[in-house]
């Protein structure tokens, strides 16, 4: 568990201080959509009241990645995290 922990938290650390993996929304929505990410976001599909910071996006999308298997790469998760801010959270990021 810790080394999960561990490894969650330097690639977060990774995508969140490097502008390089700002995020491409067109590739996150594509990736969004073939993860069927709604399946389990149905009710309601984005809390933005709930996950008020890019880093808690970035963060809650690697949860989402590691615990259903996604197999996205961190820039992947940016790319989830960049399409997820413009369609539903417009964080600054």
């Amino acid at each position: 568990m810790k080394k999960l922990a561990l490894l969650v938290s330097a690639s977060l650390t990774l995508v969140i201080s490097n502008p390089s993996f700002a995020g491409n929304p067109e590739a996150g929505k594509s990736l969004h959509d073939e993860a069927n990410c709604l399946r389990c976001h149905t009710a309601q599909p984005y809390n933005p009241a709930k996950t008020n910071t890019y880093e808690k996006l970035v963060a809650a999308v690697s949860f989402c990645n590691n615990n259903l298997n996604a197999g996205w790469f961190d820039d992947e998760v940016a790319d989830v995290a960049a399409y997820l801010n413009q369609k539903y959270y417009k964080l600054p990021n």
